[in-house]
C-alpha cells in the first residue's frame, strides 16, 4: 500500500482528549481537529471522576475511536522529604488518571465492537530518572509499562496503545530555579539545542491515531530533541 496523506486523515473518527487544558493536551486536540476528527476536550478530572467523565464524553460523541490523555503534575523533592499525601497526589495525577481513562475508553471500544487508538503522553523521566524526581519519574515509569501491558492485552481486539514521552518543553520553565547556575542544562543536553513546543506534539499524536499505524503498538516515542541521548 502506498504511503499517502490519507494515513493522517482522521475524518469521521471521534476522539476524547483528557487533560486538554495542558499544553500537550491542547496541541493534540487541535491537531486532531485539523486532521478531521470530532473531538471532545476534557479538563483533567479527579481520579474518582475519570471513568465517568470519559464515559460521558463518549456518550456525547456517540462513539469513540481515539483516546489521548495528557495530564502532567510535575513534582521534585528529595525522596526522604516526600510525604504520603504528596506521593499520592503525584501518582494520582500522572498514573491513576491515565489508567482509569484507558479503562473507560477500552470498555467503550469493546462495547462498540470496534478497533481504536490510545495515545498516552508521558515524560522521558519515566525511562531515565534524575535526582529529586523519584515520585514523578516512578509515576511516568508506571505509565510506560501500562502502555506496554495494555498493548498486549488489547491488540487481539484491534486496539493500539502507544505513548509520547516529552523532553524539555517550553512550557516547563517554571520547573527551574532561576538561581541555579545549571538551569540551562536541559537545553545544553538536548541535541536540537532548543526546548520543544506544542507543535512538536500534535503531529505524532495524529500519526499514532491514524490508519498508517496499524503495525505499531506498545511503543513509547521520545519527543525530546535528543535529550535522552545524554541522560
Amino acid at each position: 500500500m502506498p504511503i499517502t496523506i490519507e494515513h493522517y486523515d482522521l475524518t469521521g473518527r471521534h476522539a476524547v482528549v483528557v487533560s486538554a487544558e495542558t499544553p500537550a493536551g491542547q496541541a493534540i486536540a487541535d491537531a486532531y481537529e485539523e486532521a478531521g476528527a470530532r473531538v471532545k476536550r476534557l479538563d483533567t478530572p479527579s481520579a474518582d471522576a475519570t471513568r465517568e467523565a470519559v464515559a460521558q464524553a463518549v456518550a456525547e460523541l456517540g462513539s469513540i475511536h481515539i483516546l489521548a490523555c495528557a495530564p502532567d503534575r510535575f513534582f521534585a523533592k528529595p525522596v526522604t522529604s516526600i510525604s504520603p499525601d504528596e506521593l499520592a497526589a503525584v501518582l494520582e495525577a500522572n498514573y491513576t488518571i491515565p489508567f482509569y481513562a484507558c479503562q473507560a475508553a477500552i470498555e467503550a471500544m469493546d462495547a462498540q465492537g470496534t478497533a481504536g487508538n490510545i495515545v498516552l503522553v508521558t515524560h522521558v523521566l519515566g525511562e531515565r530518572g534524575l535526582p529529586n524526581t523519584s515520585a514523578y519519574a516512578a509515576a511516568h515509569g508506571a505509565v510506560h509499562n501500562l502502555i506496554r501491558a495494555l498493548a498486549q492485552e488489547t491488540a487481539p481486539r484491534g486496539i493500539l496503545v502507544n505513548g509520547v514521552a516529552l523532553g524539555w518543553m517550553d512550557w516547563m520553565q517554571d520547573r527551574l530555579d532561576p538561581a541555579d547556575p545549571q538551569a540551562d542544562r536541559a537545553i545544553r543536553f538536548t541535541i536540537s539545542k532548543r526546548a520543544g513546543v506544542p507543535e512538536d506534539v500534535g503531529p505524532i499524536a495524529v500519526w499514532l491515531s491514524g490508519t498508517g499505524v496499524g503495525f505499531v503498538t506498545g511503543q513509547v516515542f521520545p519527543v525530546d530533541g535528543g535529550l535522552t541521548q545524554h541522560l
